[in-house]
């Protein structure tokens, strides 16, 4: 079954019970009529609810995300979604070790580019949000973000 995002995980699905029956619930299906599709339908009903399912689990997740990052040795990129475009504060250095961000010495920042750009979605906010998650960033509170922007103005 295709999904918009992903399938959430066994242990996922585990997690969200009590939402997921609420979901089956909204649909119609109790308890019994569950047990039968788990019973006698084909896997493609029951492949197709937790589908349903695990794209609404997601898209309600993805919509509450503001802030991302990516952190290399070399790189930092920071992000912020408002809801029409992202905003993007990368460092970039290749003597300085951008990991450990919090370490810098004054004398440093001189042997770091900072860059700063900003764009419109060309897919949904979430779908974006999503990819960049699956590409190795990291979800985040946005104070580093906010402590550049001061910089960057």
């Amino acid at each position: 079954m295709e999904t918009k995002y992903r399938l959430l995980s066994k242990e996922e699905l585990e997690t969200l019970q009590p939402e997921f029956i609420q979901y089956l619930a909204s649909n119609g299906i109790d308890a019994d009529k569950w047990q039968q599709i788990l019973e006698q339908d084909t896997k493609e009903m029951m492949d197709l609810h937790i589908a349903t399912f695990s794209d609404i689990v997601m898209q309600k997740s993805l919509e509450k995300v503001k802030y991302i990052e990516h952190r290399t040795a070399t790189d930092l990129k920071l992000f912020y979604f408002d809801q029409e475009e992202a905003f993007l504060i990368a460092l970039k250095s290749k003597t300085i070790d951008l990991e450990h961000l919090e370490r810098l010495s004054p004398e440093q920042l001189d042997q770091i580019d900072l860059f700063k750009a900003n764009k419109k979605y060309t897919s949904t906010r979430e779908t974006e949000i999503f990819d960049l998650l699956n590409k190795g960033c990291v979800i985040s509170e946005g104070a580093l973000y906010y402590q550049l922007k001061k910089l960057v103005g």
